[in-house]
C-alpha cells in the first residue's frame, strides 16, 4: 500500500466526544476576583459600595477554537493594568457583546458605550478598562490570537480595537443573534460542528469589524478590500494543487509584488497563508470524515502526502492520523 492510501484506524466521526454543555458558577466578590483571572486574564474587580450587595454568575463553554462565557453581574468595574500584562503570557483577544445593561470600555485611547447586543473586540496585550454601572449581561468570546491575525492585518486590528459595532445593522446583526444562539445552547454539539461553526463565526466577526474602525485613507481602504479579495480567492482554491501565487495574481489582476505587498500586514507571504489555510481546512476535515491521509493531502490541494504529513506535524505538534485519533 503506498503512502498516499494510507488509512488510520480510529473512531466514527459519531463516536468523537462532543463539546461539552456550558458550564456554570456563581458567587460573590473574592469568588469573582478569581474567577476573572482564571476564564479570562488577571483583572482587577472594583465596587463603588464595598459592602453592597454583588453577586455574580459565569457560564462557560468550548465552541471549536473559540471560548465562549456568559456573565451575569451587579455593578462594579474591571481594570487591567501594564504591571498585569507583565506577569502574564495572555495576548487573547475578547470580543465583548453587552446584552443586558450598558457598559463603557477604555482602550487604546478610545472610550465607548455599548448595549443592546452591539460588541466590540479588545485586546488582553493592553490596558483596559470596563464599567458597569447597573446589573449587566455580556457575552464574552475569547479569540486565539493567530485566529484574528489570520484574517486581519496587524493595522487593521488596531484600527478596529474598542470601537462599537452595532447589532442593529450591518453584519453586527448576524454575528451578535448568532453568539446569543450559541451562548443559549444547553445541549452539547459534536466536535467536528463546533470547529467548523467556529471558523464560520470568526469570518462574520472580521466581516463585521472591517464596517467600523473609524476613517482610513483610500490607498488603506484599497489595500485591505485587495487582501479579503486574495485570501477569498485563495480559500475556493485551497484544492488545487496546481495553483501559483503568480497565477492567483493574475487572477485578481493584480501583480505579483503588489499581492506580497498587501499580505505583508498580516506578517505573512501570501504561499505561507495559503499553507496554513490548506491545513486548517485539513484540520476541520479530519474530524468529520474518515477519508484517508492520501485522500486528505489532495483534497487540499497537496501534491504529496509525505509534504503534508510534515507540514501538519509542523504546524500541529502531531501527525493528521494522531490527531484524527484524539
Amino acid at each position: 500500500m503506498s503512502k498516499r492510501d494510507e488509512q488510520v484506524d480510529d473512531a466514527p466521526d459519531d463516536a468523537q466526544p462532543p463539546t461539552p454543555v456550558r458550564q456554570e458558577m456563581s458567587g460573590g466578590r473574592e469568588w469573582w476576583t478569581d474567577a476573572l483571572a482564571e476564564t479570562y486574564c488577571e483583572m482587577d474587580p472594583q465596587w463603588e459600595s464595598p459592602r453592597g450587595r454583588f453577586e455574580a454568575r459565569l457560564s462557560t463553554r468550548q465552541f471549536g477554537d473559540l471560548s465562549l462565557s456568559t456573565v451575569r453581574a451587579h455593578a462594579h468595574s474591571v481594570l487591567r493594568t501594564p504591571a498585569m500584562i507583565a506577569d502574564t503570557d495572555s495576548e487573547d483577544y475578547f470580543l465583548c457583546a453587552v446584552t443586558g445593561g450598558p457598559g463603557r470600555i477604555e482602550q487604546h485611547g478610545r472610550s465607548i458605550w455599548l448595549d443592546k447586543g452591539s460588541f466590540a473586540v479588545i485586546d488582553a496585550g493592553l490596558p483596559f478598562r470596563f464599567d458597569f454601572p447597573q446589573q449587566f449581561e455580556q457575552i464574552v468570546v475569547r479569540v486565539p490570537r493567530p485566529l484574528l491575525l489570520g484574517r486581519m492585518s496587524e493595522r487593521d486590528v488596531d484600527r478596529v480595537m474598542a470601537q462599537p459595532v452595532s447589532a442593529v445593522s450591518g453584519a453586527g446583526v448576524v454575528v451578535s443573534r448568532f453568539l446569543q444562539q450559541i451562548a443559549a445552547l444547553d445541549a452539547a454539539v459534536p466536535n467536528a460542528s463546533a470547529t467548523a461553526l467556529s471558523a464560520s463565526a470568526m469570518d462574520m466577526i472580521v466581516t463585521a469589524l472591517a464596517d467600523t474602525g473609524g476613517a482610513v485613507s483610500p490607498t488603506q481602504q484599497a489595500h485591505t478590500v485587495d487582501l479579503h479579495r486574495a485570501q477569498n480567492l485563495l480559500k475556493t482554491r485551497l484544492h488545487d494543487e496546481n495553483l501559483s501565487i503568480t497565477e492567483a495574481a493574475a487572477e485578481l489582476g493584480i501583480s505579483l509584488r503588489y499581492l506580497q505587498k498587501i499580505f505583508q500586514s498580516t506578517g505573512s507571504t501570501p504561499s505561507e497563508w495559503l499553507l496554513q489555510a490548506r491545513l486548517e481546512r485539513a484540520r476541520m476535515i479530519l474530524l468529520s470524515t474518515e477519508i484517508t491521509i492520501g485522500e486528505l493531502a489532495s483534497r487540499v490541494g497537496f501534491k504529496d502526502t509525505s509534504h503534508f504529513s510534515r507540514s501538519f506535524r509542523n504546524r500541529y505538534g502531531i501527525s493528521p492520523g494522531q490527531y484524527r485519533q484524539r
